[in-house]
């Protein structure tokens, strides 16, 4: 991906997120922090700095890594903090704010990411595992929509956790 490619995709993500057009008042501040943070990123890309050219390197492996490392912030465990005797914490409401933005921004450049191989690389090793994360993606944007902040007491056990994340054990 080039500079300029690079700089017109986050101008998009910018439009996206822009907290004039989000409807509900406690997403327009998340849509605040998430704008200002890819303001800052496109401000050091068009100064020069971080912007590392790949034309060296394959392209669907570039893109998978980076929307692997996007991936991984995604953990519902991020909303709690581990007790001792095995239970789970949530974590106060401005952590919790921060720990949003980060998913709701992870969220949106994983599933970019994972889109750009399975829409331009059909052939590439990444394609399978791509499309098995973009829909485990969504099943997981939905989990998050039924996670509550407001109530910061809650204190829950590690099966109900997990239960309720409809996640797996392996």
């Amino acid at each position: 991906m080039d500079k300029n490619e690079y700089i017109k995709n986050l101008k998009k993500l910018i439009k996206k997120f822009h907290p004039d057009l989000c409807n509900n008042s406690y997403l327009e501040s998340a849509y605040n922090e998430i704008t200002k943070i890819l303001v800052n990123k496109l401000n050091e890309i068009k100064s020069g700095k971080n912007f590392k050219s790949v034309e060296n390197a394959e392209q669907d492996y570039f893109y998978y890594k980076l929307g692997i490392k996007y991936y991984k912030n995604i953990h519902p465990g991020k909303f709690y903090k581990r007790n001792t005797d095995s239970t789970y914490e949530t974590k106060t409401y401005n952590e919790l704010i921060s720990v949003l933005n980060k998913i709701y921004l992870s969220f949106n450049l994983s599933e970019y990411f994972f889109n750009k191989i399975t829409g331009e690389y059909p052939n590439s090793s990444y394609y399978e595992d791509s499309k098995a994360k973009i829909i485990l993606l969504k099943k997981l944007y939905k989990s998050y929509e039924n996670i509550n902040i407001e109530n910061n007491t809650q204190i829950i056990d590690n099966n109900k956790f997990i239960r309720e994340m409809d996640l797996k054990i392996l």
